[in-house]
């Protein structure tokens, strides 16, 4: 996983102060990688709700016939929470950003980067 957590690095230094966790995730709800800038994040709790999110999500979308679910955005008083599928739909990837993040950003950074985890992960 050591490519991945050089991708991962990498996407929190180009962030920067608008970073505060990623995770990159199973279809299990399982993360495979992720770090935080915050040390009372829970990554493996995050990881395993977006998971349901992710599901739910694309069986909503495919129910209504609105085509692939590309991302999932949830925001909270605090926070914004990015979720998009990587590859063939089996792992995603989640990062979470604050509030007053400037997310057309953090959305060129998911796409700069979303290739290249997706090729790092073993598969």
């Amino acid at each position: 996983m050591a490519k991945i957590d050089q991708l991962l690095q990498e996407i929190r230094t180009e962030l920067g102060g608008d970073f505060v966790a990623t995770d990159i995730v199973g279809s299990d709800g399982i993360s495979i990688a992720g770090t935080s800038a915050n040390p009372g994040y829970d990554g493996s709790a995050a990881s395993a709700r977006f998971a349901m999110v992710m599901k739910l999500s694309s069986k909503v979308s495919d129910k209504l016939a609105l085509g692939s679910v590309q991302e999932n955005m949830a925001t909270t008083a605090d926070m914004i929470v990015l979720a998009r599928y990587l590859g063939n739909g089996s792992y995603f990837w989640v990062i979470a950003v604050p509030k007053d993040a400037t997310l057309g950003s953090v959305r060129m950074v998911m796409n700069e980067y979303a290739d290249q985890l997706w090729n790092a992960i073993p598969h």
